[in-house]
């Protein structure tokens, strides 16, 4: 996974309010699926998949990082 700096400060957000940062996460995917779903362009569709496969993987370290 390549580490972004939105990553590093959401991490240390979630170090504190892990709910909260988590919750963020949940958001912005189903909005990257809601955009998905809206296109008939398949490279915006492609786009939208790279983020949603980018903040999963981000959700996911996170979660395991502070929840063990």
């Amino acid at each position: 996974m390549k580490v972004t700096k939105r990553f590093e400060r959401r991490l240390e957000s979630a170090r504190e309010e892990s709910i909260e940062v988590l919750m963020t996460y949940e958001r912005e995917i189903e909005l990257q699926k809601t955009r998905q779903r809206a296109t008939k362009n398949g490279f915006v569709w492609q786009c939208c998949q790279q983020e949603i496969d980018q903040l999963t993987a981000e959700m996911d370290a996170i979660d395991l990082e502070v929840n063990g």
